[in-house]
């Protein structure tokens, strides 16, 4: 699952407008829904322990989020845009809170 998400991603990342599947969504808001859902996945198989490794899927998810977002602007008809990246980044903010506060309500449910 993890796996199709990235590569969803990366297709939907850097194909060019003019072929493929044309998404129909606010730009930013897919962005932010993509990065996030990445993140929630990422976060639920790998884990933040230690905190270090959760450190790094955090710099990884946003590093890609970027290099993607950079590399757009190769690709004929797309541009790069420092919104997506904020909307990237966002979205593997929000994703990793929620993954965080998810485990913390876990670990709290199997003590009561």
């Amino acid at each position: 699952m993890l796996l199709l998400e990235l590569l969803g991603i990366i297709y939907l990342s850097l194909k060019s407008p003019n072929g493929g599947v044309n998404v129909q969504l606010n730009d930013k808001v897919g962005h932010f829904i993509g990065y996030g859902v990445l993140s929630l996945s990422t976060f639920l198989v790998f884990g933040f322990k230690p905190i270090r490794k959760g450190i790094l899927l955090f710099i990884g998810l946003l590093g890609m989020g970027a290099i993607l977002e950079g590399l757009q602007g190769f690709v004929p008809g797309r541009e790069v845009s420092g919104l997506d990246i904020v909307a990237n980044s966002i979205g593997v903010a929000i994703g990793t809170a929620l993954n965080f506060v998810w485990k913390k309500y876990q670990s709290k449910a199997k003590i009561s």
